[in-house]
């Protein structure tokens, strides 16, 4: 569940489907055997939470999140160039501290939402339990961080001010969100108290210890239910967010036992690591946009262990299935298209983001001073405020090796025609295949192709913009942005793809010198019943070839779906399209201004965005019916729209076959067509200016 604050606020940009997970173990330094305290699997006692600042012992504030030394070294970054928008965005927030009113914080409304179903509530609880919170305590933790390096009594009042109105907050609300939003605004209200701590008052103290102890017992309270219930069935990174909060507030009030359950506890930190990294360390949510949602929670615990010299160092701890919070931080660069963009594949409410706004990069590079970090940081634009207290030295940055590669585990294929240095910032191709299984945030998006070339992502997997606050059970996207029609694949007869628990299947991979081939297939009608399909993707430094199979026994309609760059007045086609009555059922009913022509000839068409040209060009097969048609950029009713294509067959068994191009120049005449077919190989041949080529691309049984 995507909560879309501002991108200001990076670490928010993520709220989550539920899920719960299994194993725990844990290893300090390197894999070790599991802990038989994780074995014993025991919840800590929500009553035996009772926080008192006064029993704990002595500490120079701040020492959690960060620490003196930090701050002497802010004040010495303030004034210079590099840190300049991180310095002034802390001081207009230290400013708004002052301005703000923060309103009231009556849990009144409470009586008339805990009693309707939970999924009836999700935009208020959102409102009530992260959004309003936020607003208020955001310019609060910003004028204390100004306090830690300026020393100036207007900021501290202001924060103060600010912390001791939130101290009423009665954590009373439920429901399967509560917890990841209390930690999601808990932990800046725990970074000011630290920072503060010297200028409350004892009974004031007390006042707030009082409400981490309300706050601790609510996420405690939710963590169990997501466990004891297996919301969803799954892996999920609410549980980093519960047990971020709980292990930060165990360093804080020296509660080592939640130190050790946030660790190693009953679905903990390690566990989640184990369990929820596939292939080289990629989250396992079906959507790369949640990639980070998990891992920052982690990042904000680990600087509160390595700031307090505990004895374990999340930074350098490897599970017993030898994963650590490294991977995730090396997995990513190979998933990037050429501009440093991440594919926005499952849930990911139409945003596009490239992976240097990943802010925890500046921790994760002062940890391992990875030359790579540097490199993504050196290309970066961060204002944080939290910049002047970590620094940044991107001297020793260097550009990340990146080739084609395959994602077993996560069931994902990136096909690229240049490596290294020479794909990063280039006009090169970067085709990516998803044969995922249906995990959390996934859509309806197996066998789907988005297209990187010439800097655009000239075929990318579409979603409508949410304009409600709370993106993930907005209706658009549960009518829309999820279904078969938003993404770049096969639609049969109208209907969404069946939700599937395995991968489907690889069938080759290959990385050679002229080019990259990748082919994945549901030989077993897994997505819809009586219906075999495979996908091959071939990249050419030329061109890229797409075969798109599909077989079955009895007819249906088949619809093939991109959608692209441009605008759909600024299309071009070698068919003449007329405006067309079409009316597709369900999500069909957010599309517009249709047209459409039947032909049994090749098809050519072209659009342009800025001063990239793309094509496509589609291999004639009898009575194709091209549809075009206005994919909508938002949910209002008048937005602009997103070029879309679909080309319908009424057919058991038929082959789409594609040709893409993409130039900064005129597009030349292109000509594709099958000329042989075999048991094992059917072979097409490309014609171009720089001749005839043939490609051997994997029968389907039944087809062609």
């Amino acid at each position: 569940m995507l909560v879309t604050i501002t991108s200001r606020f990076p670490l928010l940009w993520a709220c989550v489907l539920m899920a719960a997970c299994t194993l725990i173990f844990a290893a300090n330094g390197v894999a070790g055997v599991a802990d038989s305290r994780a074995n014993a699997a025991r919840f800590p006692s929500i009553e035996s939470i009772e926080f008192s600042s006064a029993q704990i012992p002595s500490q120079v504030h701040p020492f959690l999140f960060i620490t003196k030394q930090d701050a002497a070294e802010a004040r010495k970054r303030i004034t210079q160039e590099e840190y300049i928008r991180a310095a002034d965005f802390l001081s207009a927030e230290a400013d708004k501290a002052r301005r703000i009113a923060p309103g009231s914080i009556d849990p009144s409304w409470w009586g008339g939402v805990k009693d309707k179903p939970w999924s009836e509530t999700y935009p208020v609880i959102y409102q009530k339990t992260c959004l309003d919170p936020v607003r208020i305590m955001l310019p609060g933790y910003y004028a204390a961080l100004k306090h830690a390096i300026a020393g100036r009594d207007e900021d501290l009042a202001a924060a103060r001010k600010i912390l001791l109105h939130l101290a009423d907050y009665s954590f009373e609300f439920e429901h399967y969100d509560v917890g990841m939003n209390y930690a999601v605004w808990g932990h800046y209200a725990l970074n000011a108290y630290d920072i503060m701590f010297d200028h409350f008052s004892a009974a004031e103290r007390a006042r707030l210890d009082k409400f981490f102890t309300r706050m601790a017992r609510a996420v405690l309270k939710n963590d169990i239910y997501w466990i004891e219930n297996a919301i969803g069935g799954g892996i999920n990174n609410h549980l980093a967010w519960h047990k971020m909060m709980l292990g930060c507030l165990g360093v804080f009030y020296d509660r080592e036992d939640l130190v050790e359950y946030a660790l190693h506890g009953r679905r903990g930190l390690l566990s989640l690591l184990d369990e929820g990294m596939v292939d080289d360390g990629l989250w396992c949510e079906s959507s790369l946009n949640y990639h980070f949602t998990a891992i920052v929670p982690m990042i904000y615990l680990a600087e509160a262990l390595r700031n307090t010299g505990h004895a374990e160092d999340l930074y350098k701890i490897t599970t017993p299935a030898g994963r650590n919070i490294r991977q995730a931080y090396d997995s990513m660069f190979g998933v990037l298209f050429p501009d440093g963009s991440v594919p926005p594949i499952g849930d990911a409410y139409a945003r596009r983001i490239k992976l240097a706004d990943e802010f925890t990069y500046v921790h994760a590079h002062k940890a391992y001073r990875d030359p790579r970090y540097a490199w993504l940081l050196k290309n970066a634009d961060h204002k944080r405020p939290e910049l002047l207290f970590i620094g940044i030295d991107t001297k020793d940055a260097k550009s990340p090796q990146i080739t084609s590669r395959l994602y077993r585990d996560h069931g994902y294929a990136f096909l690229r025609d240049r490596a290294d240095d020479d794909y990063w910032n280039s006009d090169g191709w970067c085709a990516f295949l998803t044969f995922d299984k249906s995990g959390v945030h996934c859509n309806q998006d197996k066998l789907s192709l988005m297209l990187f070339g010439c800097g655009k992502l000239l075929i990318p997997d579409v979603e409508a913009k949410a304009t409600v606050p709370h993106a993930f059970s907005a209706k658009v996207q549960r009518q829309l942005n999820r279904s078969a029609l938003s993404q770049n694949t096969v639609m049969i007869d109208n209907r969404d793809q069946r939700g599937i628990g395995k991968l489907l299947t690889l069938v080759e991979f290959k990385d050679s010198p002229d080019e990259k081939t990748v082919t994945a297939a549901d030989y077993k009608g897994a997505l819809y019943e009586g219906v075999k399909q495979s996908r091959t993707i071939v990249v050419t430094s030329e061109y890229v070839l797409d075969v798109f199979q599909i077989a079955a026994e009895t007819e249906h309609d088949i619809k093939w779906i991109i959608h692209t760059i441009g605008t759909p007045d600024s299309q071009e086609s070698s068919v003449e399209l007329k405006p067309a009555d079409i009316k597709l059922p369900g999500p069909g009913l957010w599309l517009r201004d249709f047209r459409a022509a039947t032909t049994d000839q090749p098809i050519r068409l072209e659009w342009s965005e800025d001063s990239v040209n793309f094509a496509m060009t589609m291999a004639g097969a009898p009575k194709t019916k091209l549809i075009t048609c206005g994919y909508p950029s938002t949910d209002e009713p008048d937005c602009p729209t997103i070029p879309m294509v679909l080309m319908e067959r009424q057919a058991a068994a038929t082959v789409y076959a594609v040709v893409y191009q993409a130039k900064k120049e005129q597009l030349p005449e292109i000509r594709i067509k099958q000329v042989e077919a075999g048991p094992d190989r059917l072979v097409f041949q490309v014609t171009s200016p720089r001749g005839q080529t043939k490609h051997l691309i994997p029968h389907l049984p039944g087809c062609g």
